[in-house]
């Protein structure tokens, strides 16, 4: 999977770079900032998921899990708001699983 590809940090055009991409080995090319003539551009420039890239995107979704515990939203709402102040929130860690 693609960074986003409208985010300028690659040359070319939307359709350059997507193509690239999937050179590059990527299955899916992320188009992030919403703009309808971009997404279009994008899509027109790539084909749409199968063969061995879509048996990837189904064995990864196959694979999710349920969290072991509800998340609390209000806990991650404060955490994020620290963050996003330079501080740390109190308790927060993260958790790779």
């Amino acid at each position: 999977m693609s960074d986003d590809i409208s985010m300028g940090a690659l040359s070319g055009s939307l359709e350059e770079r997507s193509v690239a991409a999937l050179r590059a080995g990527c299955d899916v090319v992320l188009h992030c900032n919403g703009r309808i003539d971009e997404m279009r551009a994008v899509a027109g420039a790539v084909p749409g998921l199968a063969g061995l890239a879509e048996r990837r995107a189904a064995d990864a979704l196959a694979s999710r899990r349920r969290p072991q515990r509800e998340i609390d939203l209000a806990e991650v709402r404060r955490a994020f708001a620290a963050l996003l102040a330079g501080g740390r929130a109190a308790g927060a860690r993260m958790v790779l699983s």
